[in-house]
């Protein structure tokens, strides 16, 4: 049988491409080589292009990619990617892109009956005294973090005007233009993963999340020792209702293939943070030990998504 010509996209500009590069590592020790005719397309810091003009040269049958953040995450290479005819794993482009812009995503969700925390948008060149009086009706603490930003880089936690102040220009100075405030919820930190299959979107294991702090931030996502993932020991009719909703989001922002829904539950209320439609594959990361709850291995969850984009 013929290897599956596969590419995989590792990198890019994006503050997160150390992430890309750990994702990228796990991927290729456990995709099987027999099956996998696999090249490594590197995207580098500067945004270098040269990489395109290889892909365009030599197409592979299908994509799978390993970014994190950025123009890998918020649409652009899906948009790339589907202009060339190339069959990719994941979110489409507005998927994607809405996903990606967090107050976007919370506005769809919400007009779906999906409960989010109350939050305010803030944007670059808008006069803040045009928020300040709903920020405050929240209440504090706040969260204040990058509206397009991935694994939790630029996050705090606000326990006063000043901390808002000093958390909107730390994010516009280095992250982002815009800034999504959202009221803390104090509850347990929840993840359930989605997996596209034949039958439907399915949730994986309903897993708690384990913090070094009172936020689940970057060194919390990616260093081993600062946090840990198990399954969790919620009701099982508090379980089946995470999962309803962790469906529900995915088919609402019209994911596809896999994606990640980041929730708080505060004693029988569910509230959905954000949704990773790139989330990370590190070794450590959510989805590898998701997968080891269920009946088929993490090279297996990954053979399951490259077989059903290539059915379509």
């Amino acid at each position: 049988m013929d290897k599956i010509k596969l590419g995989v996209l590792v990198g890019g500009t994006s503050i997160e491409r150390e992430v890309s590069k750990k994702s990228c590592e796990n991927l290729l020790a456990n995709l099987d080589e027999n099956k996998y005719d696999i090249t490594v397309y590197h995207l580098p810091a500067d945004g270098n292009t040269e990489w395109a003009k290889n892909i365009i040269s030599n197409p592979p049958q299908i994509v799978l990619s390993a970014l994190h953040g950025g123009n890998g995450e918020n649409g652009s290479i899906q948009g790339f990617l589907h202009c060339l005819n190339i069959p990719y794993i994941g979110s489409k482009v507005l998927s994607s892109a809405i996903c990606m812009n967090k107050a976007m995503a919370k506005t769809v969700m919400k007009a779906n009956h999906i409960q989010v925390p109350d939050h305010v948008f803030v944007m670059r060149g808008v006069v803040f005294s045009q928020y300040e009086e709903s920020i405050k009706l929240m209440g504090f603490p706040l969260i204040v973090k990058p509206n397009r930003g991935g694994s939790s880089i630029g996050v705090i936690v606000a326990r006063n005007m000043e901390d808002i102040h000093y958390g909107i220009k730390n994010i516009m100075e280095t992250y982002d233009d815009d800034v999504l405030i959202e009221k803390f919820i104090d509850g347990k930190e929840i993840n359930c993963c989605v997996l596209q299959g034949e039958n439907g979107p399915e949730a994986m294991a309903v897993l708690d999340v384990k913090k070094a702090g009172s936020v689940f931030v970057y060194d919390d996502k990616y260093h081993i020792d600062e946090y840990s993932s198990d399954i969790t020991n919620l009701p099982d009719f508090m379980q089946d209702m995470i999962k309803s909703i962790a469906v529900k989001t995915f088919n609402v922002l019209q994911c596809k293939g896999y994606a990640c829904v980041d929730m708080i539950v505060q004693e029988e209320q569910i509230y959905v943070i954000e949704v990773n439609t790139l989330p990370g594959l590190t070794s450590h990361s959510l989805i590898p030990k998701a997968t080891k709850n269920l009946d088929f291995s993490f090279g297996e969850f990954l053979d399951k998504l490259i077989n059903f984009e290539l059915k379509k």
